[in-house]
Formats: structure tokens, sequence, C-alpha cells
């Protein structure tokens, strides 16, 4: 796998302009090296751009135990801060232009790139560091074949790199399937 990049992020809420409190992502560069990002954000400093929490979301963090949701809510990156590394890391591991062969995945299309792109927004960034027609939908490949979840092995669940690690390990079964 080459110029791979797989995401996740953990939020306060299903819809743009929730908080974003976690991102991960794990990848395959140019190269087809393994590499990795993770910031965990500060909440706080979000409530002033507009960012929101959903009440739903956050009675089902409260559900999720005393570990998770410390992992969740313990960040402390400025915002601003995290978003400009991730573009910059984005950018040195990543050929994201016109006539690349890149894909970014995640797991559901209409839920990480929307939330993703209206927190760098709130922040005055343009978007995410790539082009909207290399996203995947990680989601459906896994709902059409059991064989990948099977292969994602995440024992850490709720945790944006552990969920990106996992759900790319998912995609390289997936990959190992439809070689001819």
């Amino acid at each position: 796998m080459i110029n791979e990049l797989m995401i996740d992020i953990e939020t306060s809420g299903n819809k743009p302009g929730c908080k974003v409190l976690s991102l991960g992502a794990f990848g395959f560069d140019k190269d087809g090296n393994q590499v990795e990002f993770y910031r965990r954000f500060d909440t706080k400093s979000q409530i002033a751009q507009g960012l929101f929490d959903n009440e739903e979301t956050m009675s089902w963090w409260n559900r999720q135990g005393k570990e998770a949701f410390k992992e969740a809510f313990g960040g402390d990156t400025d915002p601003i801060q995290g978003i400009a590394d991730f573009k910059q890391w984005v950018m040195q591991n990543f050929k994201t232009g016109k006539f690349d062969k890149f894909s970014v995945w995640s797991c559901g299309i209409d839920f990480d790139f929307p939330i993703l792109n209206r927190f760098f927004e709130a922040y005055g960034f343009r978007g995410c560091p790539w082009l909207y027609y290399t996203q995947r939908d990680y989601r459906t490949l896994k709902n059409l074949f059991p064989i990948i979840k099977q292969s994602e092995g995440n024992v850490s669940k709720h945790c944006a790199i552990e969920d990106a690690k996992a759900q790319m390990r998912g995609l390289r079964a997936f990959y190992s399937l439809t070689k001819d």
C-alpha cells in the first residue's frame, strides 16, 4: 500500500459544528512507509468558535467508562496548532494532488469528513488537505465484506489513533482479498 490514509475522529456530537475531541490518522506514505498522527484537542476553546456538544452523544460518552471518557476529553492541544500540525503532516507524507494516486478513508463518509471540514473552517483553515473525490468510505467495505471487521483486532475502542490503525488493518485485509 502506498499513499493511503485512514482517519478517525472522536467528537462530542454527530453533526458538523460539534466539538472534535481527537484526530487520529494512520497510513502508508508516498514511499510506502507507515506513518501516524494523533492529537487530543482542548475542548474549552472550541466553545468560543461556536462548536457544540450534542446531548445524546454526551450521554453515550458517559456510558463508555472512565478510561474512555478520560482519553476522549483529556486533550490539551490547541486546535489551531493541532490543525496546522495535521495539515503539515499530510503534505509532508502524502501526494494529494489531482493526478496522484491518493485515497483517504474514514468510517462513514458522511461523518468524519464533514465534521473535520467544519472544525478546520471554524479556526480559519480551508478544510481538509485533500481533494474531495479522494475520500473513501471504509464503513461500506466492512459491511459488504465481514472478513474486514474480523481483521481489525482493535482492543482500545474510542481512541482515534487506535481506531484508525484497526481500520487500516481491515483495509489491508480487503486489499489482500482483491489481489489478482
